[in-house]
């Protein structure tokens, strides 16, 4: 039986997702470089310097955006994705819009961090069939939705990515510790996705819980890939352009990645080009 492992021939791995580029996210990437968590920040290119309060979910918050020249040294060493040019509720304006949105903000973004930005998050969680054919013609390799799944398994539909939970969500912590002591059936890979916005933690004054979650996990970094959202996605395709022979007994890796696998209970690692026989 061939399956999936993560680098180093970890079973799980720890992805967080916050939106909007706010000003809150200083502050929580502080904590994320202190316990060596990584993850992708989702931004409005559009909205970028802009500073306003709004009432959200009932408080008075402060949704003041970083100004362009602060992103590339502010999101240093996580991903950048887009988040549509200016949060536009992608389900309610003409297809030409939509692409519109989408590819600007990539290119703008992409600009401002000089790499690739090939992550989405859907503005209000609001998707649809035609929403997610502009983001693959525009080049995004994953998006995520709002849907709570719960799970700790892998998406089917990398365009479907449903997380595990938001920050605000009273089992957190429970669902932390059951990541960490629940082995999966057959050894299947898990993952814990996080998502949320920074602003919140002001709003409830609960930036105790993230600091909770990442100081529990941080205890666990030899058994698990903490990665940003792309890293993980990337990985999990690479691993599906592996050739195997009709038996099973030969592996070819024609990627230009490291792949590791699980093979008759013993991991191996796959250098690219190379062929790994399994006796």
């Amino acid at each position: 039986m061939i399956q999936l492992v993560f680098p180093e021939g970890k079973r799980k791995a720890f992805t967080v997702s916050y939106d909007d580029g706010v000003k809150q996210d200083e502050r929580l990437l502080r904590l994320m470089n202190q316990y060596k968590i990584k993850g992708t920040f989702n931004l409005n290119a559009g909205l970028l310097g802009k500073k306003e309060h709004a009432i959200i979910d009932g408080f008075d918050t402060d949704v003041t955006r970083f100004n362009k020249e602060e992103i590339a040294v502010m999101y240093q060493g996580q991903e950048v994705a887009a988040h549509a040019l200016t949060h536009s509720k992608l389900t309610d304006i003409s297809v030409q819009t939509v692409t519109y949105q989408i590819l600007e903000d990539r290119r703008s973004l992409e600009e401002l961090v000089n790499g690739f930005v090939l992550g989405f998050a859907y503005p209000f969680g609001l998707y649809d069939d035609i929403v997610i054919q502009s983001l693959k013609s525009c080049g995004i390799e994953y998006a995520r939705t709002v849907d709570r799944s719960g799970s700790f398994q892998l998406p089917d539909d990398f365009y479907k990515w449903h997380p595990t939970c938001h920050h605000n969500d009273s089992d957190l912590l429970q669902l932390v510790e059951k990541f960490i002591r629940q082995d999966k059936l057959f050894g299947s890979p898990q993952l814990f996705y996080l998502w949320g916005h920074s602003y919140e933690f002001d709003q409830r004054n609960n930036w105790d819980v993230i600091e909770k979650v990442f100081a529990f996990l941080s205890q666990y970094h030899d058994d698990i890939w903490m990665a940003t959202n792309g890293e993980i996605c990337n990985y999990v395709n690479q691993f599906k352009l592996l050739k195997f022979s009709t038996k099973g007994d030969w592996i070819l890796n024609p990627t230009a990645y490291k792949i590791w696998l699980l093979a008759d209970n013993c991991v191996h690692s796959i250098q690219p080009g190379q062929k790994l026989i399994i006796n």
